[in-house]
């Protein structure tokens, strides 16, 4: 049951996405799988990226910096909460399969904080196999997504864009 649609057309190419609201989680349903050639509407946001795995986050923080996405890393919570408090980020990406880590617990106090700021914040839980309960669990919890790693760039750009877009978190500099 869904209380809120919005369907997003960017016109740099022919990409349409449907927005689907639903309490406080937005799930992006693809209509069709082209994504935009012009990334210009992502450059500039800022994403806080928190994985325990280092070399993901050294490969994927140069690959979103190459379309022009301000990225912070963190390894771990305490670090990230204070990041997001400093940095504000309009993004929040979050790895859920670490073991020494409670993501859920991060996403948690992110809701909190935001919830006290009267923000949202888009948030994508990332892990290395996606399964329904995990997927729900996330969504429950708080994210607004759910992607497998390793994240194919192109599509997850498109992603982050329209989470942005679709959340107004951030003006494109067009």
């Amino acid at each position: 049951m869904f209380t809120d649609e919005t369907f997003i057309e960017l016109q740099a190419s022919t990409i349409d996405v449907l927005v689907q609201a639903n309490l406080n989680f937005k799930t992006v349903m693809y209509l069709n799988n082209r994504f935009p050639t012009n990334t210009s509407f992502i450059q500039g946001l800022r994403v806080l990226l928190v994985d325990n795995d280092v070399n993901f986050c050294n490969s994927l923080t140069p690959m979103l910096q190459s379309y022009g996405v301000k990225v912070q890393t963190a390894f771990l919570g305490e670090q990230a909460l204070e990041i997001f408090e400093q940095w504000q980020p309009d993004i929040l990406l979050n790895g859920i399969s670490s073991p020494k880590e409670d993501a859920y617990a991060l996403i948690h106090q992110v809701r909190t904080l935001t919830g006290e700021r009267g923000r949202v914040v888009p948030a994508i839980a990332l892990t290395g196999a996606v399964t329904e309960d995990m997927y729900q669990r996330a969504l429950l919890a708080g994210f607004s997504l759910c992607f497998a790693k390793p994240v194919v760039i192109d599509d997850f750009v498109a992603v982050l864009g329209i989470l942005a877009l679709a959340n107004n978190a951030h003006s494109p500099s067009c």
